[in-house]
């Protein structure tokens, strides 16, 4: 591989869409290494690039730096989709609660009165399933 082969690290970083800033921290946490270094800067190659657009594919879907350390270094397909699982269910929980926070201000949003608390009828039950579930506690 010839060094005009080899990218620097702005130009990994504007191919990426991140900043200069971002590599070198992945760098420090192990996630990234240069491949080499021309008259002391970093150079990286394609491979390298396509790992770092990689890390954040998966910082995107909301793993965590040591979930995607962990899914780099997985010794098999078994350990990095558990890591994937994990972050799936988490995902499903949250999907359903952020659902669950949209149908309730939808909700609100039908009701013509001055104030949900006390006159919104889609409101107050809602007000009431959760007193009931705290009365069963």
């Amino acid at each position: 591989m010839s060094s005009s082969d080899l990218l620097s690290i702005g130009q990994v970083a504007r191919s990426a869409g991140i900043a200069t800033s971002a590599i070198r921290y992945y760098e420090r946490r192990g996630l990234v290494t240069p491949t080499t270094r021309v008259s002391g800067q970093r150079r990286y190659t394609a491979a390298d690039l396509r790992k770092v657009v990689f890390i954040g594919m998966l910082q995107d879907a909301g793993l965590t730096l040591d979930d995607i350390d962990g899914i780099l270094n997985s010794e098999s397909v078994r350990e990095w989709k558990a890591i994937a699982r994990l972050r799936l269910a988490a995902l499903k929980d949250e999907i359903a609660r952020l659902t669950h926070a949209h149908d309730l201000l939808d909700g609100a949003m039908l009701c013509r009165y001055d104030h949900p608390m006390n006159q919104c009828k889609i409101m107050g039950a809602e007000i009431d399933r959760r007193l009931d579930v705290g009365r069963r506690i």
